[in-house]
């Protein structure tokens, strides 16, 4: 049976005395040791150092015991586990999604995480100022189904603006996308805002001449008010004065006129079949904008390089 040290060449062991004598290699990591929620973990400090902008480098440069910022509570200088720095403001398992995707076990990149871990990595980055690591967070979260209120509220928390415009141009265009419960999870001052939004597009719809009226797809006549104010495509048997479905009368005082040329309803509605996007994601930007450039600002904020230090 072959010596298993075999495929390694020939290992020997040096005396103590003799490693001064040794070349420093490429890698040679320093271990720190965090203690999170009554849970010791001992990793390589490199990860805390090249990926956190601030708090970290600052931290680990200096001789003494205090932590990352504000959110590092008293404790040892984490040169053990024995004297471990006690970090506040996340969850033992936030911090061991962070420490995965900061050292992933695999080759193929970073690890699969649920949604609820791939939150908490997005938390403690944008807590800790690790810039690159939010951006593949919000890359993941965005593959994944992530409901409107979601988006909302995600988008708040952690300075997301796409997140945040996403999900209040769904719930504006659409408020079947959300259920009374996830609603009442946005707040009533949110939910009231995200309803004036509404309630202005169909004034605005209201008042713009041929606002509703009929048009022609394919064969079939289709009530225009309708897919304007809900985007449902309700055939209307004839060109008659009353929609079936929404019960609005078109004539030319109410809510359109009955088209009686098919090639002139084709012309004239085609920009009704357009504008609806952009009409919501107008008036998203306007009733949202301060929430918006908050977003934008923290988001900013976040992917500012930190300078290099002099040489």
């Amino acid at each position: 049976m072959s010596n298993s040290h075999e495929a390694f060449g020939n290992i020997t062991t040096s005396p103590g005395q003799a490693n001064s004598s040794l070349k420093q290699g490429r890698f040679n990591h320093e271990t720190v040791a965090f203690e999170v929620e009554g849970f010791s973990h001992r990793v390589c400090r490199y990860g805390f150092e090249k990926w956190s902008q601030s708090g970290f480098p600052d931290m680990f440069a200096s001789t003494s015991p205090e932590g990352p910022n504000e959110h590092a509570e008293s404790g040892g200088d984490g040169e053990g586990t024995d004297k471990p720095i006690k970090l506040s403001g996340c969850t033992n398992a936030e911090f061991e999604s962070l420490i995965e995707v900061m050292y992933p076990l695999q080759l193929s990149g970073p690890p699969t995480l649920s949604k609820e871990q791939w939150v908490g990595v997005l938390k403690l980055s944008r807590l800790w100022d690790m810039p690159e690591v939010a951006t593949v967070a919000i890359e993941r979260l965005s593959a994944m189904d992530l409901k409107a209120v979601e988006k909302i509220n995600l988008g708040k928390s952690h300075g997301v603006p796409a997140w945040l415009k996403e999900g209040y141009t769904i719930l504006v265009d659409d408020l079947s996308k959300a259920s009374l419960k996830e609603m009442t999870v946005l707040g009533w001052e949110t939910a009231f805002r995200i309803l004036w939004a509404r309630d202005e597009i169909s004034r605005l719809r209201e008042a713009t001449p041929n606002a509703g009226g009929y048009w022609v797809s394919s064969d079939s006549l289709l009530c225009g008010y309708c897919y304007r104010n809900w985007s449902y495509q309700h055939k209307v048997p004839n060109a008659q004065t009353r929609c079936p479905n929404c019960n609005y009368v078109y004539t030319s005082s109410g809510h359109g006129v009955a088209i009686i040329d098919a090639s002139t309803a084709l012309r004239s509605t085609a920009p009704l079949l357009d504008d609806k996007p952009k009409i919501v994601a107008d008036k998203v930007s306007e009733v949202f904008e301060e929430e918006l450039k908050e977003a934008e600002m923290r988001s900013a904020k976040c992917t500012v390089a930190k300078p290099e230090p002099p040489v």
